[in-house]
């Protein structure tokens, strides 16, 4: 196995490529590869998450989120059901976008409910 491992990566390297891998939270958490794009997630704020009987209500005002830069001009609303939030490995909100604004992953500290 370390063997499939090691050639791999050396095929990788000579073919000018690095293995992909997802950026890191900044309290040191990877962020799951399928979340995002080195850019796509980040933290929010509390004020930004409001519960709702079906799952959170997320709120980014532009510059807010690296992907929702001052330009955007309107908040982006998004409603998220409880069974696609994730449990947050550092109790922090986090959120993760594609540029159109569309829902990757959220992470929130009470996790799944």
């Amino acid at each position: 196995m370390r063997v499939l491992a090691s050639i791999t990566m050396a095929i990788m390297l000579a073919a000018g490529t690095t293995p992909t891998r997802s950026h890191q939270a900044a309290s040191g958490w990877d962020y799951p590869f399928e979340c995002c794009s080195s850019a796509d997630c980040a933290r929010i704020d509390a004020g930004a998450v409001r519960e709702s009987r079906s799952g959170f209500v997320v709120t980014i005002a532009p510059g807010r989120h690296p992907m929702w830069p001052k330009e955007r001009r309107r908040p982006l609303i998004l409603e998220i059901p409880y069974q696609k939030a994730r449990q947050s490995p550092d109790g922090l909100w986090h959120l993760c976008i594609n540029d159109a604004g569309e829902l990757l992953c959220f992470f929130s500290p009470g996790g799944d409910s």
